[in-house]
């Protein structure tokens, strides 16, 4: 394997104009990073800038990032050359805001609309990371779901600051070159990108927070936007006026700083909260008359190409099931969770703490050895008894239903793989399926098929 300075790479996890990101494993601890190279995609940035001013930009960004301490802004762990060629090290992170909506490669294709709840959440750290850079005068200027990297706890860290300009001093000025990235970027900082301010950020945080809601995108160069409440019946009118205020083509219309936006979605997500729990009291219980008879669901590991998991899951092409099958569940425990109709037993709580796919079956093997729970038939679940626990991620069932695993349970390992590195894993909190990287990390929900007990 190729060797940069004294980490290893291991594969390349995306490119940009000015560099390329790798995951690379670190010396000695074996830990997996990221490694963000120098490398241009054209020659002409070279041309026009410099060799010498572009690693002078790059470091610039390490030195931007290495000042920074806040919980939603990515660390930086190594800055250093290779053959006169400068890279940085960062935290490495399996998920991004991009991945868990399925923004694909041709950004006008819709992606999967997001719960309210999660939403919040994510926009509300993104827009504490921003009031933080903005303080720092730091506008970052290519906010979007990829450059929002999302942590094991769930937390939001904004990464790639290199495009971003500090107090105004604009590190690389190609006349007509575009800064930041279609859709998202201000209709300012596309036409005086030297000039644009706070205001395009929260621009771009406002485009991302009508495709979290929506699915789609939106654009400046619109002559009218559709009200959001017309594509997801979740929200209210009120949601509109937020979401429309904060992607106006007219700067001083927008909101004046990101604590400004954040107080607003603080306040308009509390109301929508209290309306949501108050309309419970009109629905009844998922669980209530449910006559479902006794599915058997595959219980051992198997090999599943994607286009083969939707079809036997019939998932859309978002990877989301096209129909929920209601199931009824009964808490055994505080730890256990049984499904009637399916005759599982599930570990409710999860291992506490997230792990690789290698890890998570040292961790089965470690419950059995102890006979957790009185069993010792644990395993990881199979992508079809996983699909049993999903429910559509709408308020009623984030405000109205018991939940069937502990809050901070997001992605569950399967046991199934879909290539030689990379196993299926499901999102239990906005209910779709995904790749993900073996030595990613995902939580582990051990089930038992109580037949075995």
């Amino acid at each position: 394997m190729k060797k940069v300075g004294r980490y290893t790479l291991t594969g390349r996890l995306g490119r940009g104009g000015m560099s390329t990101v790798y995951k690379a494993r670190a010396p000695v601890t074996g830990r997996t990073v990221a490694l963000k190279i120098l490398k241009p995609r054209d020659d002409i940035f070279i041309d026009l800038v410099g060799e010498k001013r572009l690693k002078e930009i790059f470091v610039e960004e390490a030195k931007i990032m290495g000042e920074i301490t806040h919980d939603h802004i990515a660390k930086i762990i190594d800055c250093d050359e290779s053959d006169g060629t400068p890279f940085i090290i960062l935290e490495y992170f399996a998920h991004s805001i991009g991945a868990l909506i399925g923004e694909a490669y041709i950004l006008e294709k819709p992606s999967r609309v997001m719960s309210i709840n999660k939403a919040y959440s994510y926009l509300r750290q993104t827009l504490l990371g921003l009031e933080r850079l903005h303080f720092a005068g730091i506008v970052h200027r290519d906010l979007k779901p990829y450059n929002l990297m999302i942590t094991n706890d769930d937390r939001i860290k904004i990464i790639d600051f290199g495009l971003s300009r500090i107090r105004g001093e604009e590190k690389m000025a190609i006349p007509g070159m575009q800064v930041g990235s279609p859709y998202y970027a201000a209709p300012e900082q596309e036409q005086d990108p030297k000039n644009a301010d706070e205001r395009a950020d929260l621009y771009s945080v406002g485009v991302m927070a009508y495709r979290l809601i929506t699915g789609m995108l939106v654009s400046h160069k619109q002559d009218d936007i559709e009200p959001p409440s017309n594509r997801n019946s979740d929200i209210t009118g009120e949601w509109d006026a937020f979401l429309l205020k904060s992607i106006d083509r007219d700067p001083d219309k927008r909101f004046n700083s990101a604590q400004h936006m954040l107080l607003q979605l603080d306040g308009l997500y509390a109301e929508w909260k209290r309306q949501s729990q108050k309309s419970c009291t009109f629905i009844a219980s998922d669980q209530a008359g449910a006559d479902v008879a006794i599915r058997s669901l595959r219980s051992t590991p198997a090999f599943i190409k994607v286009q083969e998991l939707r079809r036997t899951l019939e998932l859309d092409s978002l990877m989301r099931p096209k129909a929920y099958v209601p199931h009824r569940f009964q808490y055994r425990s505080t730890v256990l969770l049984e499904c009637l109709d399916t005759g599982l037993l599930w570990q409710r709580k999860a291992a506490g703490f997230m792990l690789t796919w290698d890890k998570a079956h040292e961790y089965i093997a470690y419950l059995n050895d102890r006979c957790w729970q009185g069993s010792d038939s644990w395993r990881l679940p199979t992508t079809e008894e996983l699909h049993s626990l999903l429910r559509p991620p709408t308020r009623e069932r984030d405000f109205c239903f018991d939940a069937y695993f502990a809050e901070e349970v997001h992605w569950i390992w399967s046991c199934d793989t879909c290539t030689g590195n990379m196993a299926w894993t499901v999102d239990i909190q906005e209910s779709f399926f995904q790749e993900l990287d073996k030595d990613g990390m995902a939580s582990v929900c051990a089930v038992a098929s109580l037949e075995k007990r």
